[in-house]
């Protein structure tokens, strides 16, 4: 397994320090030992500069509206020089956050955040937390976020499918040639999972890819359990957005689970869309997936993170 080389297991360090030093005990002068002078961060949040200062900013504002705030990690991949941290952060809005005064109401939103190291420190990242949850939990209506960020200049090559490669052709896949057959099968799962079933909305295919006990660990409100509840996600986002789009730009394989990172547009004609009304505007989001696949190769859970504050922004702009 391509986490057992140092590498990886520093890699993996970083990811550990990034949510439970940093985030969880608001360490921030470990920014300046892990993360590059020129940190890319691809996914800022509203109004956030560049820089390692901005990321030591964006902790401490977090920390002071959210004074118990706790932070889960619930996984990391390493493959390459990529990383993975899947996590979920709790706590109480006891003062002033991204703009909205303190209302004393238990908060609770998970992410999932995507890295790629260079020699020894951070130096891209990417990253995608329930906003449009956490504006709702403190009270409050959509934020103005503005457009999703593009690749870094280095990795423009990669930024999305050629002619006929269809929705991942050209998805940046680190470590690949260190792969175990299994991390093969699994890419192979993976793929079909997210190009297939979710770009390709070939919903026919969703009971021979998830397990019949599959867990979604992050459903939507009134989401019911299981194959079927993930269906209707999938059915009524169709419903809304007829000419949606994906294009999945990395997929990250550690032993049995694989994180795909992916751009979602197109036009909301259809249904109602997160309680919006057709309003014939373009969007564009970005997102991430976290699955874990059995030795049977099915999908057993599974941990996503959309840009949906950004999807509300763009639908009532």
């Amino acid at each position: 397994m391509s986490g057992d080389r140092p590498e990886s297991r520093a890699i993996r360090r970083l990811l550990t320090d990034q949510i439970e030093e940093i985030w969880g005990k608001g360490r921030t002068g470990l920014v300046d030992a892990n993360y590059a002078v020129s940190i890319a961060d691809h996914m800022p949040v509203p109004g956030q500069p560049s820089g390692r200062e901005a990321l030591k900013d964006v902790v401490d504002q977090f920390r002071a509206g959210i004074e118990d705030m706790a932070m889960d990690l619930h996984a990391t991949l390493v493959a390459g020089d990529f990383g993975v941290d899947v996590w979920t952060l709790s706590g109480t809005h006891s003062g002033d956050l991204i703009g909205v005064p303190a209302t004393g109401n238990r908060l609770s939103i998970s992410g999932i955040d995507m890295v790629r190291v260079e020699q020894g420190r951070i130096s891209d990242l990417w990253h995608v937390e329930e906003m449009a949850q956490l504006m709702d939990q403190m009270g409050a209506g959509t934020l103005d976020i503005g457009k999703p960020k593009g690749l870094p200049a280095e990795l423009a090559a990669h930024a999305g499918p050629g002619p006929d490669a269809g929705p991942g052709g050209d998805a940046i896949v680190p470590g690949e040639a260190r792969f175990t057959p299994r991390e093969r099968r699994n890419l192979a799962i993976a793929r079909r999972h997210i190009e297939e079933l979710w770009a390709g909305g070939k919903v026919e295919l969703a009971h021979e890819i998830y397990h019949p006990q599959v867990v979604d660990h992050n459903m939507a409100p009134g989401q019911k359990p299981g194959i079927e509840g993930i269906l209707d996600v999938l059915r009524w986002l169709r419903e809304a957005v007829p000419d949606l789009a994906m294009r999945i730009e990395c997929y990250v394989i550690d032993g049995d689970m694989v994180c795909d990172r992916w751009t979602m547009s197109g036009t909301h004609t259809g249904a109602l869309l997160m309680g919006v009304a057709p309003s014939g505007k373009r969007f564009s989001i970005n997102g991430m997936d976290v699955i874990r696949i059995d030795e049977d190769g099915l999908v057993t859970d599974v941990w996503h993170a959309e840009e949906f504050a950004r999807l509300l922004a763009q639908l009532s702009g």
